[in-house]
């Protein structure tokens, strides 16, 4: 599901700017599958007189937003550099680096790789999903106590997240025991659309499913989150990979 969802997304992104007729064109192919960081596919989108290639790694089940935008940016600047997406599903015990895999890596867990520099990049603010019709929508942003009143619905999927240890934190622990866990986050949002409890989550990780009987509240008190991280490696980036890692500190 992860490597479908990948591939529409930038696919997407790839043809609304003029897609291969114009100067371009992209390539899938498998990749070696490492036993804990598991590579599922590389989509390359290219200039006709590429000469260099940034492999960047999307880790975890959720691309984020902000991605679209830098791709767009280091298309419209630097055309003439490959990037090379590479889609990865991330088990929680993934400590060890893929060998060449890829040059960077984006994650919405601070992963410690030997080696590699693990940097906050993206940011955004936590948020209740509710129910369209929840009485939680009469707050402009919802107090804790309202919060603690309503069963809480988690995904599996998403545990090893920050911004689940953020909640946490907030709640002083207070959550323990009161979870109901269920596998992915997208069936976590159907519960939560049918009126069975509330969950969190960034603002722009519930984005895609306003529009499936979904609702968001900024969270009372909440501090602003890691959404993403950048992983490089502590050696000296190529010019390249220097600036695309410039240009996606400037995405906001």
């Amino acid at each position: 599901m992860g490597q479908r969802f990948l591939g529409d997304a930038l696919t997407g992104s790839f043809f609304a700017h003029g897609g291969p007729k114009r100067d371009g064109w992209f390539r899938f192919k498998r990749l070696h599958r490492s036993p804990r960081v598991h590579c599922l596919g590389e989509l390359d989108v290219k200039s006709s007189d590429a000469s260099t290639e940034i492999r960047v790694a999307v880790l975890g089940e959720w691309v984020p937003s902000p991605l679209a935008d830098l791709l767009a940016l280091q298309r419209a600047e630097e055309p003439e550099t490959a990037t090379a997406l590479i889609g990865c599903s991330v088990t929680a015990q993934a400590q060890e680096l893929p060998h060449d895999n890829f040059d960077l890596a984006l994650s919405t867990a601070a992963w410690e790789w030997p080696g590699w520099v693990c940097e906050p990049l993206w940011h955004d603010t936590l948020a209740v999903a509710v129910a369209k019709r929840s009485h939680l929508l009469s707050y402009r942003e919802v107090p804790r106590q309202e919060l603690l009143k309503q069963p809480l619905i988690c995904a599996q999927s998403t545990a090893d997240e920050p911004w689940h240890a953020v909640a946490q934190r907030l709640f002083e622990d207070e959550l323990r025991g009161r979870e109901q866990v269920v596998s992915t986050f997208d069936m976590a949002m159907t519960l939560v659309a049918a009126g069975y409890g509330i969950a969190f989550a960034p603002v722009a990780r519930l984005a895609s499913y306003l529009c499936r009987g979904i609702a968001a509240r900024p969270l009372a008190g909440s501090p602003a989150i890691v959404m993403a991280y950048l992983l490089r490696p502590c050696t000296s980036l190529t010019e390249p990979q220097e600036r695309f890692a410039r240009r996606a500190r400037s995405v906001s």
